[in-house]
């Protein structure tokens, strides 16, 4: 008999731990994002990110490719006041295994979570991988009051933005 088994869903972050800060208390409204490759085909079913209790507004999580092409955008509803929060897309997205990709959220009042030099080295969990700051910048954000491609960096700043990735 054909197994019903689901496949399993990756993401980049759930190895624990928590943000170097919660909150990093700039008010100002920002796309934030990190730039990563999966090692395998699959696809890409939605965008978490980490919640401190003052980043309130609508969230939009975001799929963009490298060179700014936005490929899936979602309304996160339901969150909790703090923690992971999880937004699917209406459909899954495609991803072409060993092509950078920049998984993104915008925080429209700020007080988005950040551990500086968190992405100075690749993080490997499963078949995903962050791209190391020294080969790419890492660690994306844009100054917007709407949803936009994510270009600059600081400090290779982690800023707690994943993605949900399953594999054929």
């Amino acid at each position: 008999a054909a197994s019903s088994a689901v496949t399993p869903e990756y993401t980049i972050f759930d190895f624990g731990g928590a943000p170097l800060q919660i909150d990093t208390g700039d008010a100002t409204s920002a796309e934030l994002g990190v730039k990563f490759v999966a090692s395998a085909n699959g696809e890409v079913s939605g965008i978490r990110f980490f919640k401190a209790t003052a980043n309130t507004g609508t969230h939009v999580g975001s799929l963009w490719s490298a060179s700014g092409t936005l490929l899936a955008s979602a309304t996160f509803s339901n969150e909790t006041a703090s923690g992971w929060q999880t937004v699917s897309f209406a459909s899954p997205v495609s991803i072409t295994a060993g092509t950078t990709y920049v998984a993104a959220y915008l925080a429209p009042n700020g007080h988005y979570s950040a551990s500086q030099n968190g992405l100075a080295s690749a993080v490997t969990n499963g078949p995903l991988q962050t791209i190391a700051n020294g080969t790419s910048t890492n660690g994306v954000y844009a100054y917007s009051a709407s949803s936009t491609f994510p270009t600059n960096s600081y400090n290779a700043t982690n800023y707690w933005v994943d993605l949900l990735f399953q594999s054929p």
